[in-house]
C-alpha cells in the first residue's frame, strides 16, 4: 500500500501540472490545434485508466452490472452538472467556449469553479486507488497529472479573455486544484480505516464513469467540429501511455 507522503506528493504534483498549465499561457501563443493536441492526449489517458485501472481493480468485490451501475451514476454526475450547471471542465469543453461565453465569464465563473472544484476533488480521489497494486496507482496518477495540465491552461486562457489578471487567474486555479489535495488525503484515511472494500470498489468505478465523459465529452467535440485525424491520433497516443505504465510499471 503507498505511504500517505506518496499520495500526498502525488495530488502536489498533479496541482503544479495544473499552475503549469496555466502559467504556460503567458509566454506562448497557443493556438486551437496546439490545445487539441493537449486535450486529446489527456482524453485519452483518463480513457485509458478508466477502463484498464479504475474498473478492473472494481471487479474484485462488485459484480460487473454493479460496476456498470455505479459507472453509469458517474457519467451522469458529470452529464447533469455540465447541462444543467456549469461545464465541469474548461479543458474538456474548450470547443464550447465561443466568444460569447467567454464574456460572460464574469457572471459564471462561481458556478465553473464550483463544478471544477468537484472534478479536482474526485480526481483526488481517484489517486487513491490502487492502494493494493502499485502499477495500478501509478496509471491512474499519469492520468489525472497529464489531464491537470491543458485544463489549468484551459482555464486560465478563459480567464485572461475575460480581463482577469495574471495573480488573480493563479490564485484562482492554486484554490481549485487544492481539492484535488483535499481528495486524495480524504481518500486515503476514509477509504482506509473507514469504508468497506465494496464501497471503494464503488466508488471506483463512479469515478471511473466521470472519467469516461470527460474523455468522451473532449473528443467527440472536438472531432465533430474540427481536426478529427489529429484527435485520434493524439487520443490514441494518451491511451497507448497508460496501457505502457500498466505494463512495465
Amino acid at each position: 500500500m503507498p505511504l500517505f507522503s506518496d499520495i500526498l506528493l502525488k495530488s502536489i504534483l498533479a496541482l503544479i501540472s495544473a499552475v503549469a498549465g496555466a502559467l504556460l499561457i503567458f509566454s506562448i501563443k497557443l493556438n486551437h490545434e496546439k490545445l487539441c493536441v493537449l486535450i486529446s492526449f489527456a482524453a485519452g489517458a483518463l480513457f485509458s485508466a478508466a477502463l484498464f485501472t479504475l474498473l478492473p481493480e472494481s471487479s474484485g468485490y462488485l459484480g460487473w452490472f454493479e460496476i456498470l451501475i455505479a459507472a453509469f451514476s458517474g457519467y451522469m454526475l458529470f452529464w447533469l452538472i455540465s447541462r444543467y450547471f456549469s461545464h465541469v471542465c474548461p479543458a474538456c469543453s474548450a470547443s464550447h467556449f465561443d466568444e460569447q461565453t467567454t464574456k460572460k465569464f464574469s457572471e459564471i465563473v462561481l458556478t465553473l469553479l464550483t463544478a471544477l472544484s468537484i472534478h479536482s476533488f474526485l480526481d483526488g480521489v481517484a489517486l487513491t486507488s490502487g492502494m493494493e497494486h502499485q502499477h495500478q496507482n501509478q496509471s491512474v496518477f499519469i492520468a489525472v497529472l497529464t489531464h491537470k495540465f491543458p485544463e489549468g491552461l484551459a482555464l486560465a486562457a478563459l480567464m485572461i479573455s475575460s480581463g482577469y489578471t495574471k495573480s488573480k487567474i493563479i490564485t484562482y486555479v492554486i484554490l481549485v486544484e487544492l481539492l484535488t489535495i483535499a481528495g486524495a488525503v480524504t481518500g486515503y484515511y476514509f477509504f482506509r480505516d473507514i469504508v468497506s472494500p465494496a464501497v471503494i470498489s464503488g466508488v471506483m468505478a463512479h469515478i471511473a464513469g466521470g472519467f469516461v465523459y470527460l474523455a468522451l465529452h473532449a473528443v467527440l467535440g472536438e472531432m465533430l467540429r474540427n481536426h478529427k485525424n489529429l484527435v485520434i491520433f493524439s487520443f490514441s497516443g494518451g491511451l497507448l501511455l497508460i496501457i505502457l505504465v500498466s505494463l512495465v510499471v
